[in-house]
């Protein structure tokens, strides 16, 4: 080896790997599975939880006509859709055992594989879909299900859970909400990213609504699919577009937000880690690092629109970090817990790039294993 071939191996490194690109690429389906579900001979691994990576190899598994594999269906078709953002990496389909709950099915699944931002529940049970959607509120994930009566829902309403996206159907069996799941499987939220609204939806047919149902369906945020053209009567689809009306999670704030806020701290936790990996001085030294760190997350938010640029009128973002001994305002002399603790301080605030809303923030950088348990989501 010579003195060239170090340098180069020091002026070159390979990059660490670790995003969440996977994390939000991926769909979780739950429900219970039974033999009439499975082809021949196909058994169903005993870990309750099998991904995929695309539709034939679902229905390698299971009965084309079996609700899983339609929900697959709807899943995978979006990925040529040009209308939509679905960039789907792997279907999650996870057992629901007969004697489980969906929440208690999706403890398994969580424990088997956590990378899944969003979970789709098969059943169309009032009871099931509640499960589902606390289950997404105390786990920090979202939830995509078909709505078929508004009554079915107003618990979760009534909650303020704005995990649950809740979109309507006649049917029973249409797998529009694992389409909709779909279109938002993109790794970030900006732009048109995240939001349902005004999505066109491959292999989903729009249905008509009276007066009365639409004013149901938009007082108790559910969400519907349908054509929106300015010429009312028969064969005026022409004039008009297939959209999914409906922004809002069923808790009242706009999806496309709420994704956009769990992106930022997932990101940020992920920069945590990094942080800690390259064992930071708790002092000034540690702080400016933390900072520079937080600037680079910042400002690749702005490049994927989920923060406003800058502007001469306007700044997109603003970080500080709160010196550790120096001055009156240090930990040392304001946070003695969080200074016998050795925990970096970093406050700051952020625009929405959506609605333009500024969202302040407190983020503590604690090496503490309850710290690195609450980063990585896998606290109980």
């Amino acid at each position: 080896m010579s003195v060239y071939d170090n340098l180069i191996s020091i002026l070159f490194k390979l990059p660490d790997g670790r995003s969440l690109e996977e994390y939000f690429k991926n769909v979780l389906l739950v429900g219970k599975i039974t033999t009439d579900d499975l082809e021949d001979s196909v058994e169903f691994p005993s870990t309750g939880v099998k991904k995929y990576s695309s539709y034939d190899e679902v229905i390698a598994d299971f009965k084309p006509i079996s609700q899983i594999a339609l929900e697959a269906n709807a899943v995978f078709n979006q990925k040529n859709n040009t209308q939509t953002t679905s960039q789907v990496q792997y279907l999650i389909v996870a057992k629901q055992d007969d004697t489980q709950t969906v929440s208690q099915a999706l403890d398994r699944a969580k424990t088997v594989d956590g990378k899944f931002a969003k979970v789709v529940p098969v059943s169309r049970a009032a009871e099931d879909i509640k499960s589902a959607a606390d289950w997404c509120m105390t786990n920090d994930r979202f939830c995509d299900f078909v709505v078929t009566n508004v009554d079915d829902v107003q618990d979760i309403i009534d909650g303020g859970n704005n995990y649950a996206y809740g979109i309507f159907r006649k049917s029973a069996t249409e797998p529009i909400a694992s389409a909709v799941a779909s279109t938002s499987t993109c790794g970030y939220f900006g732009g048109k990213d995240g939001s349902a609204q005004f999505t066109q939806l491959s292999g989903i047919l729009p249905e008509v609504y009276t007066g009365s149902e639409i004013s149901e369906m938009n007082t108790n945020n559910v969400a519907y699919y349908t054509n929106v053209s300015p010429i009312d009567g028969g064969e005026t689809e022409s004039f008009g577009y297939n959209w999914v009306i409906g922004s809002r999670m069923l808790g009242g704030e706009l999806r496309q937000r709420q994704m956009i806020m769990h992106y930022i701290k997932k990101s940020m936790g992920l920069m945590a880690l990094e942080f800690f990996n390259q064992k930071p001085i708790y002092d000034e030294t540690g702080n400016n690092l933390l900072l520079t760190l937080a600037e680079k997350r910042f400002r690749s938010f702005q490049t994927y629109n989920l923060v406003i640029a800058n502007t001469a009128d306007q700044t997109g973002y603003e970080l500080k970090v709160t010196p550790i001994r120096t001055g009156s305002n240090s930990i040392m002399n304001t946070d003695a817990e969080a200074y016998n603790a050795k925990k970096f301080k970093l406050t700051g605030y952020y625009y929405d790039a959506i609605v333009g809303e500024k969202v302040d923030f407190l983020f503590y950088v604690d090496p503490s294993d309850e710290q690195v348990e609450q980063i990585l989501g896998t606290e109980e």
